[in-house]
Order: C-alpha cells, then sequence, then structure tokens
C-alpha cells in the first residue's frame, strides 16, 4: 500500500475546530495539491476536521471525478457515543469513500495512534490543523511525519510557528 505515496496526503488535526478554520483556504491547498499530482485525500474519519476534510474532498471530487477518498478509521465501534447527527454524516462519507480501513478491534488505548501512524506511513503529505497544544494526538501525529520527513502544511495560523519546532 505504501507505493504511491508521492499521491497522497493525509490529515491531522482536532475534534474542535476554531473561528479561524478556513473551508476555503482548506480548498485551495487541496487543490494545489492536486495540481501537483496527488490524487488520493486520506482522513481519519473523527469528528471535527477530519470530518470537515472529508466532506471538501468530496467537494473536489465534484471537480476531478478521479480524486479518492480514502478513510483510515482507528476500531469497529469508533462511533459509539457519537450522536445520531454525526453518524449520519459518517454514513455519507462511507458511501462516498474509494478505500475504507478498519480494524476489527475493539477501541483500546493506541487505536488512535496507530491509524494516525498509518495514514502518515501512506501519504507524502501532511495537512493539519494544529493549534499548539504540545498535548495532542495531532502534535504526536506531526511529530511522526516531520521524523518521517513528510512534507507539512498547517491550516491553523496560531499553531504554525509550533509545527516549525515540534
Amino acid at each position: 500500500m505504501n507505493e504511491g505515496i508521492e499521491k497522497r496526503v493525509c490529515f491531522t488535526g482536532h475534534r474542535t475546530i476554531g473561528r479561524d478554520f478556513s473551508k476555503r483556504k482548506a480548498y485551495q491547498l487541496m487543490q494545489q495539491l492536486y495540481e501537483k499530482g496527488v490524487d488520493t485525500f486520506i482522513c481519519g474519519g473523527a469528528i471535527g476536521f477530519d470530518m470537515e476534510i472529508a466532506y471538501l474532498v468530496l467537494e473536489l471530487q465534484i471537480e476531478h471525478p478521479e480524486v479518492q477518498l480514502w478513510l483510515f478509521l482507528p476500531c469497529n465501534n469508533y462511533d459509539a457515543k457519537w450522536d445520531m447527527r454525526d453518524k449520519n454524516r459518517m454514513k455519507t462519507l462511507l458511501k462516498y469513500a474509494s478505500y475504507i480501513d478498519c480494524p476489527d478491534t475493539p477501541y483500546h488505548d493506541g487505536v488512535m495512534k496507530a491509524r494516525n501512524y498509518k495514514m502518515v506511513d501512506n501519504s507524502l503529505y501532511c495537512v493539519s490543523y494544529f493549534n499548539g497544544k504540545r498535548v495532542s494526538g495531532t502534535a504526536q501525529t506531526i511529530r511522526y511525519a516531520k521524523r518521517s520527513g513528510r512534507q507539512i502544511f498547517n491550516l491553523c495560523d496560531k499553531g504554525m510557528a509550533v509545527v516549525e519546532t515540534l
């Protein structure tokens, strides 16, 4: 699966998105990556940034039907505590995803980290929404992406300087 990583980007971000998040800016970056040859967009399937980005990928598919949405889910009961609205939004994403990776294991410590690292391992680029909070799954994923030599973009202005120092 690691073959072709130069055509893939993964996304990592917080569940709570600040007012500084711009869908337009995110879409423009996705368009730029597409123009560089990226055609596969990997999302982690969480509430918040992941879900917003996945819906933007579906919008990008309207312009570019060859674009693929890959969902890397952490475990088989990832949505157990979600409300019905978020479950329904995910059902739509699952319907349109080109590829779904979901381990057949229940939630346990470490499933999110394993999912995040798998997304990085299968991508050349990593786009984040990182607000600078160093103790978070997003920060951990960015550190791993940096160690792995991935090109990192941050869509949260206040966390940009921190990305460089992680």
